[in-house]
């Protein structure tokens, strides 16, 4: 057998490995935290990292290291090597990749390289003030698609040295839509379930698919303040304070998409569906329905 064969064949098996790892991972974190730990060792460098940023609060809200488990619980490691806190969120449109992900919004796969030399990475106050202590030259992220304004990323670190290869992004470019469907499974299992009677499912198909609650009401033939009433009561059950957080919440980030979807989940012939949307389903109490169980559950 032809030699490139032989290693077509190994690197889609341990890919194939890699995604059933993740999705038989017995952990609660999203992604599960063996994604991270198998892809520092497909990309190797000096960790591999997972993040999750938003621009408005300008924080971040969720991050994993691969070498998490090197440190002990509550390990700082700015604050031991005497980085000034803050620092990367203050100088991060001098970042070339988050700089890129938060000013285009786009899920391309890039790496410090596709914008500046090391050379010119090095004469940066960021680097200066925070990467220089880690030694970090080259990065390349991997982003998911999220919400408007922020990011959310794979993030792969090396020092100096050579960058990442064209090959390396090929492998990542594969793989990307297959760490989004992960991260979409891993969230779902996390929300908790949220019941919602079926005339605020209705308002709530009606918000996903754009319309005013002038609209809604001529749709459904209720009073405009009932339509704004039935809002004010999802909202409340949601713990959200906005059309787009309430759509998030039942349909998931693909919002209208996964709206379109919804009616072949509930009625079960839809299998594909079944298994990465939301589950909503009649519970035995009269016009009410739980987003987020499955029957049975």
């Amino acid at each position: 057998m032809d030699r490139d064969v032989v290693l077509a064949e190994r690197l889609l098996r341990r890919l194939m490995d890699l995604i059933d790892n993740a999705r038989r991972c017995p952990s609660d974190e999203v992604p599960p935290r063996s994604l991270v730990r198998d892809l520092a060792q497909l990309v190797p460098g000096l960790w591999c990292s997972f993040k999750e940023f938003d621009y408005v609060a300008r924080r971040g809200i969720n991050e994993q290291d691969s070498d998490e488990d090197d440190y002990p619980p509550g390990y700082d490691g700015d604050a031991a090597m005497d980085i000034e806190p803050g620092i990367t969120t203050k100088l991060r449109h001098q970042h070339p990749t988050c700089h890129h992900m938060a000013t285009t919004g786009r899920t391309d796969i890039v790496q410090f390289s596709d914008f500046i030399s090391v050379r010119q990475w090095h004469a940066r106050e960021l680097y200066e003030q925070a990467f220089k202590s880690y030694g970090i030259d080259h990065i390349m992220v991997v982003p998911l698609p999220t919400a408007p304004g922020r990011s959310r990323a794979f993030e792969f670190v090396r020092g100096p040295g050579s960058g990442f290869s064209e090959t390396e992004r090929a492998v990542l470019l594969l793989l990307q839509p297959h760490l989004h469907q992960i991260y979409k499974e891993a969230a779902a299992r996390q929300r908790p379930p949220v019941r919602l009677t079926e005339r605020q499912l209705d308002v709530l198909r009606c918000v996903a698919l754009g319309m005013t609650n002038d609209q809604i009401s001529r749709q459904l033939v209720i009073a405009p303040g009932t339509v704004t009433k039935h809002l004010e009561n999802i909202y409340s059950r949601l713990g959200v304070s906005s059309r787009t957080g309430a759509i998030a919440r039942v349909f998931g980030e693909d919002g209208l998409d996964a709206y379109r979807s919804l009616e072949d989940t509930v009625t079960g012939t839809d299998d594909q569906s079944r298994s990465i949307l939301p589950r909503i389903h009649t519970d035995g109490e009269r016009g009410s329905l739980i987003h987020g169980q499955q029957p049975g559950d």
